[in-house]
């Protein structure tokens, strides 16, 4: 399993957007160090509530600059024409591609505030199918040497795409999905996805991915692929030594889905497309062990809670999980951080390197002395019948 730092840069009252972007690039440096696979944000427009971060494809590449094997993921570009054309998109990653020496992902969507889309005047009606095509777009000039491109919101005539991204065929394309019929989409289109609940549940998300693999397997690509299940913790992850310390800074954090309920209910009135989303207006969000514990929004506690939360999306078959380290203050953050990289990452990388306690260890030399008698015992059988022989 892949691990994904993801943040959103909330900035809290009272500071300013460089102090926050300056502590953003130190997270994303430590989370390298303490071995994240993957580095990353959203691109959010006039959020409301601290969140800052609208121009990823500017952030980047500065600090590309000072890494070296960290990837970085888009989690997610917007699709629809009126937030990125696809053509610059693959201008774009081409380059941050060419920059990194391979190391960027794709996430794409289509939006999903009201404060975005209104403003960028991108018609819910329309935005899904301009995804839709913006990713065939985007697989057109990568595939083809000179590409033309004939739909209903993209007309390409014949081009080739400059520069072009050293890795082969592209890099990785992902959409992020909560509704089950996206799923399925990513599935048919041969793109991976990046699967969130919204909330509703562990049921929920199994059952989507469930969608994804099935339509994966019956559907033919005749087309480079990329099968990957990737779940975005929407809320935040917090991994302190301290369980009752984690469980404290969660109580800020478990305010920020709250936020997002009234944009949810908003969408699901304008569109069919959001539809599903009025589903989420069902979740008690007052209701903090569900939140904390089966909502799969949410990973907190100390590093041996955090495995056990992490454990049930390994078993998921997820193989990226994206952790959003986010709502509470830097230091909170570098800790979750710095936790992850000592204790929860390795357990699921490498779970043999790990120091044990000397109670595990002392239960599994007491398990293994029968084993030890017997076969010393058979051994002295085997040297004494030798001798007599």
């Amino acid at each position: 399993m892949r691990f994904g730092f993801i943040s959103e840069g909330e900035t809290e009252v009272g500071t300013t957007h460089r102090q926050r972007y300056f502590e953003l690039v130190d997270e994303f440096l430590y989370a390298e160090k303490m071995g994240f696979d993957l580095v990353g944000t959203s691109e959010q427009h006039f959020a409301i509530g601290g969140i800052s971060v609208s121009a990823p494809e500017t952030l980047y590449p500065y600090v590309m600059a000072l890494t070296k094997h960290v990837k970085f993921i888009h989690a997610i570009t917007l699709m629809p024409k009126n937030f990125n054309h696809p053509l610059r998109v693959a201008e774009r990653l081409a380059t941050e591609d060419i920059l990194s020496n391979g190391r960027v992902e794709l996430g794409t969507g289509r939006g999903n505030t009201t404060l975005a889309l209104r403003a960028f005047e991108v018609s819910v009606e329309d935005n899904k199918a301009q995804w839709s095509e913006g990713v065939e777009l985007l697989r057109a000039a990568f595939l083809n040497d000179v590409f033309h491109f004939e739909g209903e919101h993209y007309k390409v005539p014949p081009r080739s795409l400059t520069p072009r991204p050293v890795t082969f065929p592209h890099p990785p394309i992902s959409v992020a999905a909560t509704s089950p019929q996206t799923h399925v989409e990513a599935a048919e289109k041969g793109i991976g996805v990046i699967s969130s609940s919204s909330f509703m549940g562990f049921d929920y998300m199994r059952n989507a991915l469930a969608l994804y693999d099935e339509t994966f397997d019956r559907t033919v690509h005749d087309f480079p692929v990329n099968r990957s299940k990737a779940a975005m913790i929407f809320g935040t992850a917090i991994c302190l030594e301290n369980m009752d310390d984690a469980l404290h800074h969660a109580t800020a954090a478990l305010e920020y889905p709250k936020n997002a309920l009234g944009a949810y209910e908003r969408l699901a009135k304008l569109s069919k497309d959001y539809a599903y989303m009025g589903a989420v207006s069902k979740v008690d969000f007052d209701d903090r062990d569900f939140m904390l514990n089966e909502s799969a929004g949410f990973i907190v506690g100390d590093p041996a809670e955090c495995i056990r939360q992490v454990q049930k999306y390994a078993d998921l078959g997820i193989d990226t999980l994206l952790l959003r380290i986010d709502s509470v203050p830097h230091d909170v953050i570098m800790k979750t951080i710095e936790n992850f990289g000592k204790y929860v990452i390795p357990h699921f990388r490498a779970p043999q390197t790990l120091v044990k306690s000397g109670d595990d260890v002392l239960e599994e030399i007491r398990k293994l002395r029968p084993v030890h008698e017997a076969r010393l015992k058979e051994l002295e059988e085997r040297t004494l019948a030798s001798v007599q022989a």
